[in-house]
């Protein structure tokens, strides 16, 4: 698989008290492609996505939607402001030996 991250950071969203809380999951080498657009409209409102693409190998963690993801591994607890929000998973684990994968779509 290609790749062109050295790996990225999930925090998984759970509750905790009636309060969000967030465990770290670092994941392995990664594809990363960052799209940039906007809506139509007269807002012009920019509307920017991601899609990564995660070796089976390189994952411990099956992301889920509402998760936040970072391109980059940081040691942080917490996830920084900048961090994207999962918006779909889609597992490919079971395609074949040489192209297990998952695909991330994150806003």
């Amino acid at each position: 698989m290609f790749t062109n991250k050295k790996g990225c950071t999930i925090y998984e969203k759970t509750t905790k008290n009636r309060e969000n809380t967030y465990i770290r999951h670092a994941t392995g080498a990664v594809y990363w492609e960052d799209s940039f657009g906007e809506k139509s409209g007269k807002d012009r409102v920019p509307e920017n996505s991601a899609l990564v693409i995660i070796s089976e190998k390189s994952a411990d963690y099956l992301p889920k939607a509402d998760d936040k993801i970072v391109s980059e591994i940081i040691l942080d607890e917490r996830p920084p402001a900048t961090a994207m929000t999962i918006l779909k998973v889609r597992d490919f684990r079971y395609v074949s030996a040489n192209s297990s994968h998952i695909e991330v779509t994150a806003e």
